[in-house]
């Protein structure tokens, strides 16, 4: 069953030549009047607490420093990688923005004499028109890169410090295809992350190890204290099981939980504790697929699954939160389920979007890391790619990049507990909340003598959720699920359960 500080505001703007359609004012997929297609974060970030400053064409990242620059533009925390796809048969094209619905434009133009590079080649290298414009920003030539400092020289023409005093970026493109000029114009909200309506959330994300004869109950007494002295806003545990009386005893000012199911092998090890924010709508989904009864991480002997909440973080603003524990070990069988179990999830979550639009925050024990999606478990299919969310690890700590981790192996550390570790946070901006991640890391829980009470590290993530011009109140009902009161009735028929399994799976001979 056991396997296994920047501020954040990512803008990714993608025109792409795939055919997705929605309306602009909502929609991260639109289509623009002449047809190109755009995939584009829909709000930028500002802060009144900071301004910027342009020490050199170089340095333009923020600073920890109060007084060093806007959160709405810095290289370090990625909010300016990107890719543009331009129809096939563009000539030229020019990217421009503006401050002021009819002020003046900065951009830049590019053509095929003075920048091949961004157009497909043919087989002897040559400019191949039938071929979309590509632009792909990345990390190593950002400050070469012309769209890598589009905002900041935006800002720099126009002689302002940042965004605080505006409300809206405007957009407009120019291109040639195939003979003829396309314009199109769009916007995008700034966000304050200096309201008074924000909300800060500092979450905790931790497998506690409460499993009989192989854990101590004074292990959670030591987690219990932890959590209590660093006053975690949310907290979201695993194998939550025989010692729960034990850790729950211990939390003192959480006045929030959900119900437990028990211990092992009745209980599903899953539970949500939150210290002034209440929990509504508590569902309890067990997988459909597991692997491994008495090997390959005994996956089968609890009805592991994950937990959905619906939280009310305040201001008027509710977060759909989900608390997984996905299959262990990587041989065939649990690597199979552990997608399955992916999927599972993905699923729920559309359907709980689609009947109530709210922001989305999914934590867990995965029980896989990202880089080793090529051969294990494809965490960036499922969750990034179908679902829209992000990984607050990747985009703070590794520039929002899903496919290289060289920098972290070279390290010669491993990741399990340090970096891309199975602790994880995901999100998704909805219904007019905007989510940003501010920081993120991994913390060991020691007791007394310097030692870990278990074997998995904590993943600590502090959202800020801040209200935009779209935001429209909850209305869904919601309701406080009350205590179960046939856990042992479900604990008996679990035993039998795992009797027969162990039973029909064990060699006799």
């Amino acid at each position: 069953m056991k396997r296994f500080v920047s501020f954040n505001i990512a803008v990714i703007l993608v025109l792409s030549c795939f055919c997705f359609s929605g309306i602009v004012a909502n929609a991260e997929y639109f289509e623009t009047e002449s047809g190109v297609q755009v995939t584009i974060e829909k709000v930028l970030f500002k802060s009144a607490d900071h301004t910027m400053q342009f020490p050199s064409f170089a340095d333009y990242n923020v600073k920890d420093t109060s007084d060093a620059g806007d959160y709405a533009i810095s290289k370090d925390i990625n909010d300016l990688g990107y890719t543009i796809v331009f129809p096939a048969g563009t000539t030229k094209a020019e990217v421009l923005l503006s401050l002021d619905e009819d002020g003046e434009w900065f951009g830049f133009r590019i053509n095929p004499q003075v920048n091949s590079g961004y157009w497909g080649k043919d087989e002897n290298g040559e400019v191949d028109f039938t071929k979309p414009v590509t632009f792909i920003r990345r990390e190593s030539t950002a400050e070469q890169d012309d769209y890598g400092v589009l905002y900041r020289n935006l800002l720099m023409g126009k002689g302002v410090s940042g965004f605080k005093d505006y409300n809206k970026i405007y957009w407009k493109l120019i291109y040639e295809c195939n003979g003829n000029t396309y314009t199109d114009f769009f916007e995008i909200e700034l966000v304050d992350y200096s309201s008074p309506d924000k909300v800060t959330v500092k979450a905790f994300n931790y497998n506690v190890s409460g499993l009989p004869i192989i854990n101590m109950p004074s292990q959670q007494t030591v987690s219990a204290d932890f959590i209590v002295k660093n006053g975690y806003d949310i907290v979201a545990v695993q194998e939550d099981f025989n010692y729960h009386n034990k850790l729950v005893s211990g939390l003192e000012g959480y006045n929030y939980m959900t119900n437990h199911t028990g211990g092992v092998p009745g209980g599903d090890g899953l539970n949500i504790f939150t210290k002034s924010m209440p929990i509504y709508n508590e569902t309890r989904v067990a997988w459909n697929d597991a692997c491994g009864v008495l090997a390959n991480g005994a996956d089968e002997l609890t009805p592991k699954g994950f937990i959905y909440t619906v939280i009310d973080i305040g201001e008027g603003i509710y977060v759909d939160f989900y608390n997984l524990h996905a299959d262990a070990f990587s041989d065939e069988g649990s690597i199979v389920a552990r997608e399955k179990q992916y999927q599972q999830i993905v699923d729920f979550i559309f359907e709980r979007s689609a009947e109530n639009d709210r922001p989305v925050i999914v934590t867990g024990d995965f029980n896989t890391y990202m880089h080793s999606c090529n051969y294990d478990s494809d965490m960036y299919f499922y969750f990034q790619e179908q679902c829209g969310l992000k990984d607050a690890w990747n985009e703070l700590h590794n520039g929002g990049d899903y496919f290289n981790y060289q920098k972290w192996y070279d390290s010669g550390i491993s990741g399990w507990g340090n970096w891309d570790s199975v602790e994880r946070f995901m999100y998704k901006s909805s219904n007019g909340v905007s989510v940003a991640p501010t920081s993120f890391e991994y913390v060991q829980v020691l007791d007394k003598n310097g030692q870990p009470v278990s074997d998995h590290s904590g993943a600590v993530c502090e959202f800020t959720f801040v209200k935009t011009a779209a935001f429209t109140e909850d209305t869904q009902q919601l309701e406080v699920v009350e205590e179960s009161e046939n856990n042992f009735i479900k604990t008996i028929t679990w035993i039998f359960r795992v009797l027969i399994k162990i039973f029909t799976n064990f060699d006799f001979r």
